[in-house]
């Protein structure tokens, strides 16, 4: 059986498998299906989209899928992925539908899919659709073959009730400080409501990347890239810079003096306030491997909170948050998950509690995420030219466990990525010169087994 789902979704070059028109539209008529069996009433499905040029092929070939079967359709233009979840539920919506690439350039796009409760649909039903999209004998037996169809709408105020319902989070007994703020709004999704928020809620507001064109989104800028962000915040003096990715559900942080704050000190930040206003569910904090040993420590020592680690991918940080009732999660990348008020990332969420925080607190931002001390990390990638073979695929686990048993006082993580065709490798340890050493040395065993010049 062919794989269409990653670990976010569905993500890929445009045009090419899964993300070609004819695969799409059988997506679509797929998940419609199952959201319809068993079910009298007319569905209701959400489709929003990003910034990216694909955007526009993409939405009407979901659009014409979900009307083919019988479902009725809502168009809500182009939204951070974070305002879907929400709207799902107070549309009381069947379904919903993000045409999005996340972080990644304007060439890739993707689908992810929320279910009535605003909560990213299982791995179960993930595989149920891929077992029918690339089986035709299956396929031509879900086909509607009623001559009823669907409505499609378009709800011009979307944006208006995300933005109210941000407004609600906010802590009433707190004076927010007029801080002077920049944010890069990465050409994406939060262009236009991140900036008018902020500005509602007291900040003096300057924005960069908020001019979308269909083809910058995520460009040199945003959460992937903070260096126009850096520069911006040191060049005009403000207190704080907010860095978001293209979808919005990713924030990075650039303190005072230019530096990034990643997923893991914004997590530490949010975890040292909720204990001690004692908010935070069984002491505990999700994250993935990715996280930084020194956040584990501290979390640990200092805090007192236990930290369990998921796979890449925020999917298996929120899957584990809702089994266990937990309410703190996220990703060094920068997926934040409130869950007292969010079933996914929520950038500007979390950079709105970011703010309530420093305006509580007599501190510069560089003050405020100075908790811990990072173990050296070394992240590099390879990039793949085509699939890897099973004898590959061996070869390379194979010498990643000759590195763990060599190197016991360092941490691995090489893996294949679940949104762009890469292999990841990760080194870690106390001693930047022996980390940095030893994955030269790993990359370039690896790239002999793959036959990357």
């Amino acid at each position: 059986m062919k794989k269409i789902f990653g670990t976010d979704g569905i993500r890929c070059i445009v045009n090419q498998e899964p993300m070609t028109a004819e695969t799409c539209l059988k997506i679509a008529k797929t998940t419609g299906y199952f959201l319809a069996t068993n079910k009298k009433q007319k569905k209701k499905v959400l489709i929003s989209k990003d910034t990216r040029l694909s955007g526009y092929l993409f939405e009407p070939l979901l659009t014409a899928g979900f009307i083919s079967m019988g479902m009725d359709v809502i168009l809500l233009g182009p939204l951070p992925t974070p305002a879907l979840p929400y709207l799902i539920k107070t549309l009381r919506a069947d379904m919903g539908v993000m045409i999005t690439a996340s972080h990644n350039t304007y060439e890739y796009n993707g689908l992810k899919f929320f279910d009535s409760t605003g909560s990213k649909i299982f791995r179960s039903l993930e595989k149920k659709i891929e077992s029918i999209v690339f089986n035709n004998t299956k396929y031509n037996k879900i086909i509607n073959l009623s001559y009823e169809s669907g409505k499609a709408y378009r709800l011009d105020d979307a944006h208006i009730r995300y933005s109210k319902y941000l407004k609600t989070t906010i802590n009433k007994s707190i004076k927010m400080k007029k801080l002077k703020i920049v944010l890069d709004c990465a050409n994406g999704a939060t262009y236009n409501i991140a900036p008018n928020l902020l500005v509602d809620i007291g900040c003096k507001v300057i924005t960069i990347n908020n001019k979308p064109n269909g083809k910058n989104i995520n460009l040199n800028c945003g959460a992937v890239d903070t260096k126009k962000l850096a520069k911006k915040v040191l060049l005009t003096k403000a207190d704080i810079g907010f860095a978001f990715d293209g979808d919005g559900d990713r924030l990075i942080v650039v303190d005072e003096k230019g530096n990034e704050i990643d997923g893991d000190n914004i997590i530490a930040l949010f975890a040292k306030d909720l204990i001690n206003s004692k908010k935070l569910k069984k002491n505990t904090v999700v994250t993935t491997v990715m996280s930084n040993l020194g956040f584990e420590i501290y979390l640990k020592e200092k805090l007192g909170v236990k930290l369990i680690r998921e796979n890449v991918g925020d999917i298996n940080v929120i899957s584990h948050m809702k089994k266990n009732s937990y309410n703190l999660g996220g990703e060094q990348s920068g997926h934040i998950i409130l869950g007292q008020y969010m079933k996914t990332g929520d950038a500007i969420l979390a950079a709105i509690k970011v703010i309530e925080l420093l305006s509580t607190r007599n501190t510069k931002a560089s003050n405020l995420f100075d908790l811990f001390n990072k173990f050296p990390q070394n992240k590099r990638n390879i990039k793949l030219n085509m699939e890897l073979s099973k004898f590959q695929q061996n070869k390379i686990k194979n010498i990643c466990l000759k590195y763990v048993k060599k190197y016991r006082n360092l941490r691995f993580l090489v893996r294949k990525s679940g949104t762009e065709p890469l292999i990841r490798i990760l080194v870690e340890g106390k001693e930047e010169f022996l980390v940095n050493k030893v994955t030269a040395k790993l990359m370039k065993q690896l790239k002999e087994i793959i036959s990357v010049k």
